[in-house]
């Protein structure tokens, strides 16, 4: 069984009913510049209340009973975990080996490796499946999951990765329950 995590910057019908049907879904709230809202971070947490909550590392942020804990993506150079997210969870995004580093001095304890696969939106060239194994292996204290250009998570199967992040994929395949 995959865990999988859906990283969304809105909340509308079509992404509850994706939550809904899909109820192993852990979600990455991520809204856009100066659009954080506590009424939609209530909604979502509402609709997905068996699975796990981050919310983007915002200056904005305030604390939400329901949340799991916090997102901090590669973007973000300067971490600073609020008190309120102190004890929770920590999850990260990376482009390079450098970025990992930094993530796991911030007590980041799931970190999303991008771009593993090829992707439309993306001109950067990927790790590849293989490379993200081997760098896996590498950083075993923490836990790396793979995100960009899956399309197909069987693939991720065959290979024994056991978790994904995506977009474009729940979106894509919204019309049956997956996971």
């Amino acid at each position: 069984m995959f865990n999988s995590y859906y990283i969304i910057s809105e909340f509308n019908s079509k992404i509850q009913l994706i939550l809904k049907k899909n109820s192993k879904i852990h979600v990455i709230y991520r809204p856009k510049i100066n659009e954080y809202n506590d009424q939609i971070l209530k909604r979502i947490i509402k609709t997905n209340i068996y699975n796990r909550i981050y919310l983007a590392n915002k200056k904005n942020t305030c604390p939400i009973h329901g949340l799991t804990g916090i997102y901090t993506s590669a973007f973000n150079k300067k971490i600073v975990i609020p008190t309120y997210f102190k004890g929770k969870s920590v999850v990260g995004s990376a482009h390079s080996i450098k970025e990992i580093i930094q993530k796991i001095r911030v007590k980041c304890n799931i970190i999303f490796l991008s771009p593993i696969l090829k992707s439309k939106k993306n001109n950067i060239k990927p790790f590849g499946i293989i490379k993200f194994l081997l760098i896996s292996k590498h950083f075993n204290k923490v836990t790396l999951v793979p995100l960009g250009g899956i399309y197909n998570p069987i693939i991720l199967k065959n290979y024994g990765i056991k978790n994904f992040v995506s977009i474009k994929f729940f979106e894509k395949y919204n019309k049956r329950r997956f996971i």
